[in-house]
C-alpha cells in the first residue's frame, strides 16, 4: 500500500511541472531550452529593453546638438489693448498753460509681427560638442551590446542551475521509488520475523530524509525558475520546464587561439570614455577662441486709436541684420580648472584600460586551466557513477536474496546518491566555467547562434 502510495507522490510531483521531459510532455508546462529563453530575453527583458532606450535617447540627443548648426528661425507676433494709457508731466509753457501738465502717451492699439533668423557661422565649441554627442551614442550602443552579453551570461548560469536541481530532484524521486519497494518487501520480513524492526527502521529514516530533500529541491527549483522568469522578463504566473540535456563535454575550446582582446566590449567603452575626456578637454578649450554668429530681423508695428488692421500710414517695417562676435578675454580660471579635472579622469581611464587588459588575460587563463579540470572531472566522476550504480543495483539483489545486510545496502545507496549528484555539479560546473570562459573572450554572442534550433 505504501509503495502505490509513494509511487502517486511521484505522479503527482511530475505532473505538478517538476520531471522529466516525458512527463512535461503531457503537462500545461512548456519546456525550454536555452535558446528558447535568449530568444525571450531579447524580446522581453527589462534590463534589455532600457539599454535599448538609452541607445535611442543619445540618438535623439545627437541629432538635437547637429539641429543647432541649422538656422533659428522664430516667427512673433503680439496685439495689445491699452484700456488706460499712461500719462507723463510736461512743461505747460509748450502748450501756453502754467506749470506742469499730464498727457498722455500712445495709442489704445499696438501691434507687432516679425521674423527673426539666428545662424550659427564658426563656434568651434558646438562642432566639438557635436562629436562629443556622436561618441556619447556609440558609448550607449556598446553598452547596449554590453547588456545583452550580461544578460546571457545570467541566463545560461540561471539555466543551469535549474537543471541541476531537476536532475538531482529526479535522482532522488526514481530512488524514492526503488527504496520504497524494498521498503514493502521488509515489512513482510519483519512481519514473518525474517528481518529485524530496526533494519525497517533504519529504511524509514532514510526514506523521510530523502522526502526532506525532495520538498528542498521542488521549493530551490521554484526559487530559481523565478529568478529566470525575471532575468528574460516572463510574467511569474508562467510555468515553464528547463531542457535537462546538456551539451557533452569537449577539450576543443580549451586549445582554441585567442581573440584579440580589443574587441572586448569592456575595453570598447573604456576607448569611448577616454575619447569622450579628451574631446571635453578640447571643448573646453575651444571655449577660448572668439564665436560669430549672425542674426537678422525684420518685423512690422501698428499704432491706432482704433482697432483697424488696413495698410495705413500706422503700419512700420523694422528690418535690421547684425554680426556679432564674442570674443572670451578672463575668466578667473575657471577653465583650466575644468581642464585639470577632464585630464585627472582621462588618465584614470588610461589606468583602467591597463588594468581590464591584464584581467581579461589572467581570467582566459585562469578558466582555460579550470575548464581543463573540470573536462577530467566529468569524465572521472562518470566513470563512478558506472561503477556506483552497478554497485547499488548489485547490493538490491543481495539484499532480497538475504545475502546483503540492511547497513550494507544503505551505504551503496548513499554512495550512489552522492556519485549522481557529483557527477551532475562537474557537468553543469564546467558549461558554467565555459559561459565564464566564453565571456572573457568576448564569444558569448556564439552561444545564441550554437543553441539554435
Amino acid at each position: 500500500m505504501k509503495m502505490i502510495f509513494s509511487f502517486c507522490v511521484v505522479a503527482i510531483l511530475y505532473f505538478a511541472g517538476i520531471g522529466s521531459k516525458c512527463f512535461a510532455q503531457n503537462n500545461a508546462s512548456k519546456v525550454l531550452t536555452l535558446s528558447d529563453c535568449f530568444e525571450y530575453a531579447f524580446e522581453n527583458s527589462y534590463d534589455l529593453r532600457k539599454a535599448v532606450l538609452d541607445r535611442l535617447e543619445s540618438e535623439a540627443a545627437h541629432s538635437e546638438n547637429k539641429a543647432a548648426l541649422f538656422p533659428q528661425i522664430i516667427g512673433s507676433a503680439t496685439l495689445t489693448n491699452n484700456i488706460k494709457l499712461a500719462s507723463i508731466l510736461m512743461p505747460g509753457e509748450f502748450f501756453g498753460y502754467d506749470g506742469d501738465i499730464a498727457i498722455e502717451m500712445g495709442a489704445k492699439y499696438n501691434s507687432y509681427a516679425g521674423l527673426n533668423l539666428e545662424q550659427v557661422i564658426f563656434d568651434a565649441n558646438l562642432f566639438t560638442g557635436i562629436k562629443n554627442s556622436r561618441n556619447a551614442r556609440e558609448l550607449t550602443r556598446l553598452k547596449e551590446q554590453m547588456t545583452k552579453e550580461e544578460l546571457i551570461y545570467n541566463i545560461g548560469n540561471a539555466y543551469y542551475d535549474i537543471i541541476y536541481s531537476q536532475n538531482l530532484l529526479e535522482s532522488n524521486l526514481q530512488t524514492l521509488v526503488i527504496m520504497d519497494s524494498i521498503y514493502a518487501k521488509t515489512e513482510l520480513q519483519v512481519a514473518q520475523n525474517i528481518t529485524r524492526e530496526i533494519d525497517l527502521n533504519r529504511m524509514k529514516v532514510g526514506i523521510s530524509n530523502m522526502k526532506v530533500d525532495i520538498h528542498k529541491s521542488l521549493a530551490t527549483i521554484v526559487q530559481q525558475k523565478n529568478y529566470l522568469k525575471v532575468l528574460i522578463g516572463m510574467p511569474i504566473a508562467y510555468d515553464f520546464m528547463v531542457s535537462d540535456q546538456i551539451e557533452a563535454p569537449t577539450t576543443e575550446r580549451i586549445f582554441i587561439e585567442d581573440t584579440d582582446i580589443r574587441n572586448q566590449i569592456d575595453l570598447q567603452i573604456l576607448d569611448r570614455e577616454q575619447t569622450a575626456a579628451s574631446l571635453e578637454v578640447r571643448q573646453i578649450k575651444n571655449s577660448y577662441i572668439p564665436t560669430l554668429s549672425l542674426r537678422a530681423s525684420s518685423s512690422y508695428n501698428f499704432e491706432a486709436q482704433k482697432f483697424q488692421l488696413s495698410n495705413s500710414q500706422f503700419w512700420s517695417n523694422g528690418t535690421f541684420v547684425q554680426l556679432t562676435l564674442s570674443v572670451p578675454i578672463f575668466d578667473g580660471g575657471q577653465k583650466l580648472h575644468r581642464i585639470r579635472q577632464t585630464q585627472y579622469r582621462f588618465q584614470r581611464v588610461q589606468e583602467d584600460i591597463k588594468q581590464t587588459e591584464q584581467n581579461i588575460l589572467g581570467d582566459r587563463e585562469s578558466y582555460r586551466a579550470l575548464l581543463l579540470t573540470g573536462y577530467n572531472s566529468v569524465q572521472a566522476q562518470h566513470e563512478n557513477l558506472d561503477i556506483a550504480e552497478k554497485t547499488y543495483q548489485q547490493g538490491i539483489m543481495l539484499y532480497e536474496e538475504g545475502l546483503y545486510s540492511i547497513t550494507d545496502l544503505l551505504d551503496t545507496e548513499k554512495s550512489f546518491r552522492e556519485a549522481q549528484t557529483a557527477y551532475t555539479y562537474e557537468l553543469v560546473n564546467y558549461q558554467k566555467t565555459m559561459l565564464d570562459l566564453m565571456k572573457a573572450e568576448g564569444t558569448l554572442e556564439t552561444l545564441v547562434n550554437n543553441n539554435k534550433k
